[in-house]
């Protein structure tokens, strides 16, 4: 990280100039934060929100003044800016420079698949980055495997103990376990935990033709499917909770443009026996394939091939993307690096629970409650002021503020909010998180001024939406009108910091 740059990105020259004058605000900063949360209050008002329950807080980074602050200590569902915690806590514990190692390993006759809880592992959004597909990934262990000793090893076996085997948090909506957002999380994870099913259209009143990725063709696959010449593509595909027989529901109209991405049970099992296939397929006998035991202890074999991600690839994809078992896959890591004992949704709870306390202190964190990483629970519970000023400490880190804070979405432009803000856009650079489940909307983050690094941190969390009777849009346009009228006080802030240095708006040289 270089020395001479906020985490804003912004010249510290800049920054300390802008904070020298904030003596000359104490005058005028209460009347102007008054009047901010006066507006936020009258957007509230107005906002049509019926029966739902609303937190709000905003607050100045730099100086710490609390600007606005509408039921700010109640405990509210956080749905996905749940993330925020979760990731932070990672960089807290594992430190910025951290590194997830998926190890193959080889001692005598037998491979050691040795994981190290990395949800990046085959991600195919990752390797499309890199022009290589899962198969491409597949076929290089095969050949490291190959060339590793004079003969084919007899037995393989997937160490995956850096995690527990509750691969389903128990609050998780058990009708949608099978989609890719509620993935099973494992101390191996491999193309995200899931299958996907390419379905194509050759024929009328037939089966729709079947395509997986990876290809598994030992999969147990019931196709109750149909092609059909009108209407909609209706076509699902479910599975049980604790098997991957799947079954293929509904009707084709035209080919998918995009495949149907399914969970899958038990990853580590599922990636043994994957590897093996591939083994086998390539001309070598298929070993015997078994998972490492609890208390076992492996022979010390050699490296014969890695998979490596940086943490700072995981909690980019985890906010940009929020993307749930990237935030498991922390949660259940920070719990194995501090405990030393298979990293758990409640052993990883306990530790961010830990590291909030020393962060926020523990006023804000006792009402706090963590049942998972990513927010998809319904258990969880933190209030605005915690998520407020949880973010104003991430963004004075020295040591990883800078990763944390671009981590985020750019409003507007990337990520799951690459579609706000699109219009009456704020002038300042907006990087926050939104979270969604039913009856919950959340957006959280920073309102950052380019040119002076100068910022505020907000969180408005709606809990308790009406169904059926308020909109969604409507809950996000009061989650932009409030970080609009903010945007707004930062800008009138900043002009009369210029107008008391007579034109201070080069600092930002």
């Amino acid at each position: 990280m270089s020395t001479d740059r906020s985490i804003f990105g912004t010249p510290r020259r800049a920054l300390g100039f802008a904070v020298a004058f904030s003596v000359m605000l104490l005058a005028a900063a209460p009347a102007l934060a008054q009047a901010l949360e006066n507006q936020i209050e009258i957007l509230l008002a107005h906002a049509n929100l019926g029966d739902s329950n609303v937190g709000v807080y905003v607050q100045d980074v730099q100086t710490g003044e609390v600007l606005a602050e509408i039921n700010s200590t109640d405990p509210f569902i956080p749905a996905s800016n749940m993330k925020l915690l979760t990731t932070g806590a990672a960089l807290a514990v594992l430190g910025p420079d951290f590194v997830f190692r998926t190890d193959l390993q080889r001692s005598g006759d037998t491979v050691v698949l040795r994981a190290s809880g990395d949800p990046a592992l085959a991600d195919p959004d990752l390797l499309a980055q890199m022009d290589l597909g899962v198969e491409d990934l597949l076929g290089s262990w095969v050949d490291a495997i190959r060339q590793s000793g004079d003969r084919p090893p007899s037995e393989l076996i997937v160490d995956a103990r850096v995690f527990d085997e509750e691969f389903v948090h128990p609050t998780w909506p058990a009708d949608q376990l099978n989609r890719w957002y509620a993935a099973e999380v494992a101390g191996l994870n491999f193309y995200t935990n899931v299958i996907a099913f390419y379905l194509s259209k050759e024929g009328l009143n037939v089966p729709p033709r079947i395509v997986l990725e990876p290809s598994t063709p030992w999969l147990d696959i019931t196709n109750r499917a149909r092609t059909v010449d009108r209407g909609q593509n209706t076509v699902w595909v479910a599975r049980p909770a604790t098997s991957n027989q799947m079954t293929i529901f509904g009707d084709l109209r035209q080919t998918l443009a995009a495949p149907i991405r399914v969970s899958l049970h038990d990853p580590p099992a599922y990636v043994g026996r994957l590897l093996s296939t591939r083994m086998e397929a390539a001309g070598l006998p298929r070993p015997a394939v078994r998972q490492a035991l609890l208390d076992e202890r492996l022979p010390a074999g050699d490296v014969i091939a890695r998979v490596q991600t940086p943490l700072q690839t995981v909690v980019d994809r985890c906010n940009a993307e929020s993307h749930n078992l990237y935030a498991e896959a922390l949660l259940k890591r920070i719990g194995y690096d501090v405990t030393g004992q298979p990293g758990s949704f409640n052993n990883g709870g306990a530790v961010l629970r830990m590291v909030m306390q020393d962060i926020v202190g523990p006023a804000d964190t006792a009402p706090t409650i963590i049942a998972d990483g990513s927010g998809l629970s319904r258990e969880n519970r933190v209030s605005p002021r915690a998520v407020g000023r949880w973010l104003r400490a991430l963004a004075q880190n020295q040591e990883f503020g800078d990763v944390f804070v671009t981590s985020l979405p750019v409003a507007g432009e990337e990520g799951t909010l690459s579609n706000r803000f699109q219009r009456n856009t704020p002038k300042s650079l907006v990087r926050a998180k939104s979270g969604y489940i039913r009856g919950v909307s959340c957006l959280s983050g920073y309102i950052i001024d380019e040119k002076t690094g100068r910022s505020l941190v907000f969180s408005v969390l709606v809990n308790d939406i009406p169904q059926h009777k308020i909109p969604i849009a409507r809950v996000k346009s009061f989650h932009e009108a409030v970080v609009r009228v903010a945007d707004g006080w930062l800008v009138e802030n900043l002009a009369l910091v210029a107008g008391a240095d007579g034109g201070a708006e080069d600092l930002g040289g």
